[in-house]
């Protein structure tokens, strides 16, 4: 019934053939829910800005803060699942030649292809999508079900001519210096220790650490010389976990503070991906926690590849049995001393 409502909302559409010479304004759909998605999405911006293009991130509010300091876009239009009357007139206005959506067909596609009849883009390119939806004009025939999402920017460049290789592509965090300022006065007295960040619940709680394993990895995190722990993550989660001489639970709420402290630490402990993206922005050394979570509309994209650090630094364990809560901390506490190995604080 759902395909059958999206191809009948499909059918209004007349498709256009794709003229790289007549695109000029380019809008990014960038609305899926989390954080992490919003930091994968950021390097695009720059790319295409760097071949002249003039961007629009479409968004949800709570992920517009990703955004919203990057000089490479130049309009950012925030959308709720029910669009306002004045979201509604501000997609009516907006001048777009060509809107991209990197995403397959989701549970709110429905709400996107509304937003594309707002919008009349000149063209529309998207991913997977049936052909006799007629709501694509180019559609990328994307079958990389173990590459990391980044691979799917790489088709759509590919697609506007522009040649890059994975490697080459980069997440692109900017964020006002207030942050930078308050979190290197805050780390100003630990300059002899190493500083590792742990994040130990994701969104979900199968992705997250137990109890247990949370109180023995900060066992040994304490226990480590001349290692100073932060716990970041959700306040309401992690506020009740008991603090030592050596660990403390991050105070500051914004999302801007933990994203400084991953800029200025040694190392990053992270069973969430919004995290471990970050960690990869900065080129942080890392060690994650996945869970073989795979995607709700297409279980052959597995999130342990599409999601994974993808970067050499990060180092990716594999929770048996489908949950965090199954890792064996030996396992971890393995990895853990390879890496401090690899670490040693600057003079």
């Amino acid at each position: 019934m759902k395909d059958l409502k999206l191809f009948m909302r499909s059918f209004k559409f007349k498709r256009s053939k794709l003229d790289l010479s007549k695109i000029k304004k380019i809008t990014i759909q960038s609305c899926k829910n989390g954080l992490g998605d919003a930091i994968i999405i950021s390097g695009l911006p720059k790319i295409l800005k760097k071949h002249g293009y003039h961007i629009t991130i479409l968004t949800l509010e709570s992920n517009a803060l990703i955004f919203k300091e990057n000089p490479n876009i130049d309009e950012i239009i925030c959308v709720g699942r029910t669009l306002s009357s004045s979201q509604i007139k501000k997609l009516k206005s907006l001048e777009c030649d060509l809107f991209i959506d990197p995403n397959n067909k989701t549970s709110y596609s429905d709400w996107v292809f509304k937003m594309i009849r707002y919008i009349k883009p000149h063209h529309t390119l998207g991913m997977n999508y049936p052909k006799f939806f007629r709501i694509y004009d180019s559609i990328i025939d994307y079958k990389e079900y173990r590459s990391h999402i980044s691979k799917r920017f790489i088709y759509i460049l590919n697609k506007l001519n522009i040649n890059l290789s994975e490697d080459q592509y980069h997440y692109d965090i900017y964020y006002p210096i207030e942050y930078d300022i308050e979190i290197k006065k805050f780390l100003s007295h630990l300059q002899n220790k190493l500083i590792c960040i742990f994040n130990p619940f994701a969104s979900s709680e199968k992705r997250s650490f137990s109890n247990n394993q949370i109180e023995k990895i900060i066992k040994i995190c304490s226990t480590t010389p001349n290692l100073f722990t932060i716990i970041v993550g959700d306040m309401n989660k992690i506020s009740s976990i008991p603090e030592t001489k050596n660990v403390s639970v991050n105070k500051l709420e914004h999302f801007f503070y933990t994203v400084a402290l991953i800029k200025y630490c040694d190392l990053v402990i992270s069973v969430d991906t919004s995290i471990v993206h970050l960690a990869n922005a900065y080129n942080k050394p890392l060690i994650s926690v996945y869970s073989s979570e795979v995607d709700s509309i297409n279980p052959k994209y597995e999130n342990n590849y599409v999601y994974k650090p993808n970067y050499n630094n990060g180092i990716q364990i594999i929770a048996p049995g489908k949950t965090a809560k199954n890792l064996d901390i030996k396992v971890f506490n393995e990895q853990f001393v390879n890496l401090l190995n690899l670490i040693k604080p600057e003079d």
